[in-house]
């Protein structure tokens, strides 16, 4: 049995440690997983997205997936309602509890329709006006095009989005488990001169980057990023050992900051 012992605070700002202990329980051989939440108080979408990529994972390699919960109710709830459990039973049980549970995706392609039934949900949560509503809707689109278009993955990618009432804030995070940026742009004859994670996730989000040579042009990120500025938000992408950081909540334009993994993260993840 190979016992893995989660951090308090399932959050980003962790993500070496949650992206370490998931990889340990992927690459393990023992026949049972068992992932403990027992001193963990809270989960942020990229957590989330990450631990269920893991189950998944470990499900597909064989193995049994079981759980020691978390005391914090909050937290517990959380986690039921959004099916986040399901995925450790079994992948039919989980794609078909999840497929009522917006919050919480498997996708296997760009689908604008979850982006209406995220929308949906959120605004139970936040008031958002038309305009703002439209907005989150392109960036939304925008960014499931760009994640299937650098990743090149087989597999989809899982995507949880959550709203903050108390705070006034939307985070969502998509996680995919494909090549990473880095090995699908250089790929390309047209970026075969990258070598860093780092340089090929600033590269991804420019318009007209794209790894695939039928496509003329990527959208990159720019319709995301023009929303963030307006409404002071902040945007993490993980691929590789690279992790770079784009924030906007200072006032005083963007301030990027870059950091790298202590191990390396085999797909893609934009929180």
């Amino acid at each position: 049995m190979q016992h893995i012992k989660l951090p308090a605070f399932l959050t980003i700002r962790y993500a070496n440690a949650i992206i370490q202990r998931c990889e340990s329980a992927i690459l393990s051989a023992d026949k049972e997983i068992v992932f403990d939440f027992s001193i963990c108080r809270f989960s942020d979408p990229f957590a989330v997205t990450v631990l269920v990529g893991a189950m998944k994972a470990c499900i597909a390699k064989g193995r049994a997936v079981k759980y020691r919960s978390s005391p914090n109710k909050k937290l517990e709830d959380f986690f039921t309602n959004i099916g986040f459990y399901e995925w450790g039973r079994s992948t039919v049980g989980a794609g078909k509890f999840a497929g009522q549970q917006v919050e919480l995706q498997h996708l296997t392609a760009v689908n604008p329709g979850y982006t209406d039934a995220v929308l949906g949900v959120l605004q139970n949560y936040l008031l958002m006006s038309p305009g703002v509503r439209d907005s989150l809707h392109m960036s939304i689109t925008e960014l499931m095009t760009n994640t299937f278009d650098h990743s090149e993955t087989v597999e989809g990618c899982f995507v949880c989005a959550q709203a903050y009432r108390d705070r006034g804030n939307i985070s969502i995070c998509l996680t995919d488990f494909g090549k990473g940026i880095l090995k699908a742009l250089s790929s390309s004859p047209r970026y075969s001169y990258l070598i860093n994670s780092l340089e090929a996730i600033e590269l991804a989000v420019r318009e007209g980057v794209s790894s695939r040579a039928d496509k003329l042009a990527g959208l990159g990120l720019t319709h995301i990023q023009r929303f963030l500025q307006i409404n002071n938000g902040e945007m993490h992408i993980i691929s590789g050992d690279g992790w770079v950081h784009w924030n906007y909540q200072n006032g005083n334009g963007v301030k990027i900051s870059r950091k790298k993994l202590a191990l390396a993260f085999e797909g893609t993840i934009v929180n």
